[in-house]
């Protein structure tokens, strides 16, 4: 089992997902492993479609059944005009090889209309799987993707469901085939010859015998497999992702050893896996052989006339193509099932838990603070310490809270709580009079515009990455056609314009990797500007930027909507220093509270840090 099955073993005990009608959407997560059951749903979707596929599988198989029969016919004419018993009629051998054409040309247009019908919507199920998939992963909890592994996860999402899809197309139009195809090949031998019938089914047993003993060992090689490939996409992609920590470490050879044994690993689990399905391959490759050996077998024992043995060659040879397909469904079969094991694992994750935002309260901002915190107190899961402890405060609408306190002291904390990436105790924690936890996460977090600590930035251009809040950016990038201009000027990120040479329409590569670090943080803090929600929240958003942008900016703050509540979370005290409430934190505890000059009153830890902050600001 990988660490990630481990990790994903602990979020599916930790609660249960939303019922129906409950959650923010009317998919929720299921219980138990679905396996192959997952399909269903989707094949229901389409089951018009599904249905036409099918019912055309029995047609072309039957129409190539019976080309051999139409050909023992035409032997049968043959011998009788060599015994003198019938006369040779043309137009009998023009009506026959038109039908020969015929039955052909239909068994070529009603399989390509089925194979379309079924391999096609494959296509399409998996696209649909896909965006399901997607979908979920949006709406997990945050401390999901604190424990999973991204590379494992995009592994799951493209070869997973890739060998799913099979299960869902390819499996059901050549098992159908085979279904169809196998026993009436083997009645018509049997017709033909009961002997052979007989020998045929029995040389054809002995490789199944040996499809028994070999499975049990493919389905422990195929989950291996799959884990060990994403094993490698993860490792390559947190490398590829800190390429540049890597290449200033000098650290190539060493992660290129590392690599190369997640790779080695990978490389093994396939070969073991290439060598079991090559005994499979084998056993179904020879059963055409086996088949042709009990015909000349029989054939010498009790001849055949020739117009009963030509096609029950033709019918063997029919029989090798469907036992070959036999063969590899079943290859896959443990491929896909380990796959439909690995996606149900993500699948199971209980969703964030929300009410629709239908029935969601809406906070209520003048009647109300606008932020209060009950006593709140919260323990990371598996933690015996809270990492916040009695937290007890209100923020009226329009004041400013300023957070400060050494590294780890809860600030952060407290900002994923009040945007429930984590969930706080119900009663603890209020927004706008009402509990976080009664709000929908889209009505609470529509309410919150976040510039987080590490400011993340997409492969984008820098317009779109400071409108990504914007519903109708791409339709309706600019409303307000000074707007942009003002919040390039409240973040002081409109003087670095020049440096860029597309401008706004500059794309910056991905996570802003053409960015300093001061650029990345006014950029993100743009990004939280643009909304204009009624709760501004900056976790420490200002620390890459000299005093002097950031005296500007705090001054750009300052003259903001008089309503809107901010918080600001700083390790540089001056930036606090207007706050209406001031929290010093350390473990998660308030050490201290007050106004900046009822803190330097106290003379404690706020006192001690503003002095030596002033000092170094001197120096």
């Amino acid at each position: 089992m990988s660490s990630l099955d481990a990790q994903l073993g602990e979020n599916r005990g930790s609660k249960a997902g939303p019922k129906p009608g409950q959650g923010h959407r009317s998919r929720t997560s299921p219980s138990g492993r679905q396996g192959f059951r997952r399909l269903l749903p989707y094949l229901g979707r389409h089951k018009k479609r599904l249905f036409v596929g099918l019912l055309l599988v029995p047609v072309f198989t039957l129409v190539q059944l019976s080309i051999p029969w139409v050909i023992r016919g035409a032997l049968n004419t043959l011998e009788q005009i060599g015994k003198g018993e019938q006369r040779m009629d043309t137009r009998y051998w023009v009506a026959l090889a038109g039908a020969l054409m015929g039955l052909w040309a239909i068994y070529g247009i009603v399989r390509l209309i089925s194979r379309y019908l079924i391999i096609g919507l494959s296509r399409q199920i998996e696209e649909e799987i896909k965006d399901d998939l997607f979908d979920h992963l949006l709406h997990l909890p945050v401390s999901f993707f604190d424990q999973a592994r991204i590379g494992d996860l995009i592994s799951r999402a493209n070869q997973d469901i890739e060998l799913l899809r099979f299960m869902a197309g390819p499996a059901l139009f050549f098992g159908l085939t085979m279904v169809i195809m196998v026993p009436l090949a083997f009645g018509v031998l049997a017709y033909l010859s009961l002997p052979l019938g007989i020998l045929t089914v029995g040389l054809y047993s002995l490789v199944a015998l040996g499809l028994i003993r070999v499975f049990p060992k493919l389905a422990v090689l195929s989950r291996k497999v799959q884990d060990t490939q994403g094993d490698a996409s993860a490792r390559a992609q947190e490398d590829f992702s800190g390429i540049r920590v890597l290449q200033s470490f000098a650290r190539e050879e060493a992660t290129k050893k590392a690599y190369a044994k997640v790779a080695t690993d990978c490389l093994e689990a396939q070969v073991a896996m290439a060598k079991t399905r090559g005994v499979l391959h084998a056993l179904f490759m020879s059963s055409s052989s086996l088949g042709l050996l009990a015909l000349v077998g029989v054939a010498l024992v009790d001849p055949l006339p020739p117009s009963d043995l030509f096609p029950a060659m033709l019918y063997v040879l029919q029989l090798s193509w469907p036992l070959m397909i036999i063969g590899w469904i079943l290859q896959t079969w443990h491929r896909a099932k380990a796959a439909a094991d690995r996606l149900d694992e993500v699948f199971e994750v209980p969703l964030e838990e929300s009410l629709p935002e239908e029935e969601s309260p809406k906070p209520s901002f003048e009647n109300h603070p606008a932020i209060c915190a009950n006593h709140l107190t919260f323990f990371y899961e598996g933690k015996a310490k809270p990492a916040l402890k009695d937290l007890d405060f209100c923020i009226p609408t329009g004041g400013t809270l300023g957070l400060v306190g050494p590294i780890g002291a809860g600030k952060t904390t407290f900002i994923s709580l009040l945007t429930r990436l984590y969930d706080p105790p119900r009663g603890m924690l209020f927004v706008g009079g009402v509990d976080v936890r009664d709000l929908s996460l889209r009505t609470l977090r529509s309410t919150v515009s976040l510039a987080p600590q590490d400011p993340f930035l997409f492969s984008d251009t820098l317009k779109n990455n400071i409108l990504f809040a914007e519903e109708n950016r791409e339709k309706e990038p600019l409303p307000d056609g000074q707007r942009i201009d003002h919040l390039l000027e409240e973040s002081r990120l409109g003087r670095d314009l020049e440096a860029f040479p597309g401008g706004l329409d500059q794309v910056i590569g991905e996570r802003g990797v053409t960015l300093s670090g001061g650029q990345k943080q006014r950029t993100s803090l743009a990004r939280a500007l643009a909304p204009r929600r009624p709760i501004l929240v900056l976790d420490d958003t200002l620390s890459a930027v000299d005093h002097a942008t950031e005296k500007h900016i705090l001054e750009s703050l300052n003259q903001r909507n008089q309503a809107q509540t901010r918080i600001l979370v700083a390790h540089r005290l001056e930036a606090v220093r207007g706050a209406d409430l001031i929290l010093v934190l350390d473990e998660g505890e308030v050490i201290e509270q007050g106004t900046h000059q009822d803190l330097l009153a106290q003379n404690g830890w706020y006192a001690r840090t503003w002095r030596q902050q002033q000092e170094e600001g001197e120096a």
